[in-house]
């Protein structure tokens, strides 16, 4: 049998992201739709989510990108980005990955921390197996 790994990411306070931001910016919000959907922390559900809210919040989103694997650098490099902010809902690899595709004038704020290493257990839940230091 297979032994799936991935990593365990959690969401950051809302207010922390919030407070990153500018009334002025042109937000997209970039989400895993791998590990991160997993956890319940990605995904196009968190995404939509999150948009709304920063929406609610008087923000102006003007993109949405569900990527599928983007600790694979080459999943980034094909899409498309809009605005001059990312908010992204992915683990540490997929926030860094998408500092070498962007400009470096384009802000990315992490929205998740990644935690450990996991595995998905047969109903297709997330465990922790081994927790960074």
């Amino acid at each position: 049998m297979k032994k799936e790994k991935m990593i365990i990411t959690e969401s950051k306070p809302y207010e922390e992201i919030r407070k990153q931001l500018k009334k002025s910016d042109k937000i997209g919000v970039v989400s895993c739709g791998s590990c991160a959907k997993i956890c319940g922390t990605g995904g196009e559900k968190a995404m939509k989510k999150l948009a709304l809210n920063l929406q609610k919040d008087g923000f102006k989103v003007v993109d949405m990108d569900l990527i599928g694997v983007p600790c694979n650098i080459a999943q980034l490099e094909k899409a498309q980005f809009h605005g001059n902010v990312s908010v992204v809902l992915a683990c540490d690899a997929g926030v860094e990955n998408l500092r070498h595709v962007l400009d470096k004038n384009h802000k990315i704020i992490g929205a998740l921390e990644s935690i450990g290493v996991g595995r998905v257990d047969k109903k297709g839940k997330p465990h922790l197996v081994r927790k960074f230091k």
